[in-house]
């Protein structure tokens, strides 16, 4: 007799818990259609509307090319779990292109030196692993400005895949955030706009290729019109952060971050760029009584007999503490804030090339010397080195008898980093023995 009530009580649990479950599910898929449909208008996509048995689904045009968002689950004997999915189509390159992330056997296979195609790019090669019917014509399509794109891709939206003809996102959980859907499909569409556009991609690499050798920009007109794409206008934004023009740079993040609301990087580079513009901004003191006006104090000017200032001597540990792990740009471009802005270094490392400039924005007025220096290799066993460089102001005509190639120490002060090229600037620069 005891045993029947306790059967009705657990029967009437279950059907409690059963019903809380159909609730709150239904409650979340509500809250899935309300975000996709908001997302839908927003990118002018058509709306499916989802249910119990299959979650909604976006499809349009965006940047011109195909996209569609899907919700859907995987099941693995009694679990299941939620995937979104992001694809954008665009022209078929050719070539059987596919690029994954380096991970689990496919890193390993990397490691024996199967599957796998190399670039020359060692951060790119170090990210994916590039499969193609065409090496040679791989290599011709993954120009400087593509592999950054596809870097910063992956680094916002690890799971993404490359195929010839479009790229995947495949994201586990539930998106219910119309802000995430629009962002991550824009992110997707500008990447792929930059590998089926042949200007976006010469554009580009344009201002990846002068940002590595520190030439852009030296001065930006605050009227200028910018790129259309968005990752050539993060990569203008980034460059004209780390030269200091940070008006110009925070009104290119501003923008994005409205088109992008939800994308990490462009939300990151926001607040940082804000936060060095509150850094550099004048302090205004009240007036002292007696009222005296001060005047600001000039830098000394240059000279190759600067004192003797040994300062931090281990470029390399410097290198890897800021470029050796897996980080965003402006995360790096932080990090340097805190730890390393006014350093005092002393380092040793191979001339590249050198010029006197009248001005560099990032150094300060001219005229000086200024001098591309190779200051650290990262090691990487599979794909080479990635080359650390330093940017340096020296007194005019002070390293006219150092050629290119050969080695040279200097002392300076680290007044600036562009995070995504590896380039340290160093100002008040002199040689020493």
């Amino acid at each position: 007799m005891t045993d029947l009530p306790l059967g009705i009580i657990f029967g009437v649990i279950g059907v409690v818990i059963a019903v809380i479950v159909v609730f709150v599910t239904k409650l979340q898929m509500n809250q899935m259609n309300v975000a996709w449909q908001s997302a839908a208008e927003a990118l002018g996509f058509s709306f499916e509307v989802g249910s119990l048995r299959g979650g909604p689904t976006i499809s349009g045009l965006i940047e011109d090319h195909p996209a569609d968002v899907l919700s859907y689950t995987k099941r693995s004997g009694k679990n299941s779990t939620r995937f979104t999915r992001y694809t954008v189509e665009f022209p078929a390159i050719g070539i059987g292109l596919r690029l994954s992330k380096q991970a689990g056997l496919g890193q390993f296979l990397k490691i024996l030196g199967t599957q796998d195609i190399v670039i020359g790019d060692s951060t790119f090669d170090d990210a994916f692993i590039v499969k193609s019917t065409d090496p040679q014509g791989a290599r011709a399509i993954l120009t400087p400005g593509r592999t950054m794109a596809l870097n910063q891709l992956l680094a916002v939206h690890p799971e993404v895949l490359v195929e010839d003809d479009r790229i995947v996102v495949d994201r586990r959980g539930a998106v219910r955030d119309a802000d995430v859907i629009i962002s991550t499909l824009r992110r997707i569409a500008s990447v792929a706009n930059v590998l089926a556009d042949a200007r976006a991609s010469t554009e580009l690499t344009s201002i990846i290729e002068r940002r590595l050798e520190g030439e852009l920009p030296s001065d930006y007109e605050p009227e200028s019109e910018f790129p259309q794409g968005v990752d050539a206008r993060i990569a203008t934004g980034e460059a004209l952060a780390a030269f200091g023009a940070l008006n110009v740079a925070q009104r290119i993040f501003e923008t994005l971050a409205v088109e992008l609301p939800a994308d990490r990087g462009i939300a990151g580079w926001t607040e940082q760029v804000r936060r060095e513009s509150d850094e550099s901004a004048p302090i205004i003191e009240p007036p002292t009584e007696p009222s005296v006006i001060q005047t600001p104090q000039d830098h000394p000017p240059m000279t190759a007999e600067s004192p003797p200032d040994d300062g931090d001597s281990d470029a390399f540990a410097i290198a890897t503490d800021l470029f050796g792990e897996n980080r965003l740009s402006f995360e790096t471009a932080a990090l340097f804030d805190e730890r390393y802005a006014g350093r005092r270094v002393k380092w040793s490392g191979k001339l590249r090339k050198a010029a006197t400039v009248d001005h560099y924005r990032v150094l300060d007025d001219g005229p000086f010397t200024k001098a591309v220096i190779d200051i650290a290799l990262l090691e990487n066993d599979l794909f080479g080195n990635t080359v650390v460089t330093a940017i340096a102001a020296f007194p005019p005509g002070s390293i006219d008898e150092i050629q290119p190639g050969e080695d040279i120490t200097f002392v300076g002060d680290l007044v600036g980093i562009d995070a995504l090229v590896r380039n340290l600037f160093v100002g008040d620069a002199s040689l020493r023995m």
